[in-house]
């Protein structure tokens, strides 16, 4: 017997929870750019790979406001924010090691 399931919610996804994913996707997208970049040109990218790596450094930050935001929000589902707050604070993690090692 096939059983259906129905919901009844009035849940929907949460908006600022997809701008986070949505940050952290064109982060991650732009930081692995620019390491095609720079390995392309032998680590002598530039200043410009350097200011769009800052701008990806931002992006990240925004995603993770937007991320807590879609989180706190209520009657929503949690999907988007803890996936866009996961994938920032892994970039933002990734940032913090290039940081400290030098590369």
């Amino acid at each position: 017997m096939l059983r259906r399931k129905i919901k009844f919610t009035d849940k929907k996804h949460s908006r600022p929870g997809m701008v986070s994913s949505a940050l952290g996707l064109a982060s991650a997208l732009t930081v692995l750019g620019l390491f095609a970049a720079a390995y392309v040109r032998r680590g002598q990218a530039g200043r410009a790979v350097a200011v769009l790596g800052f701008l990806a450094l931002l992006l990240a930050g925004a995603g993770v406001y937007y991320g807590v935001l879609g989180m706190r929000e209520e009657d929503t589902y949690r999907l988007f924010p803890q996936l866009g707050t996961g994938l920032n604070l892994l970039l933002l993690a990734g940032f913090a090691a290039i940081y400290i090692l030098g590369w």
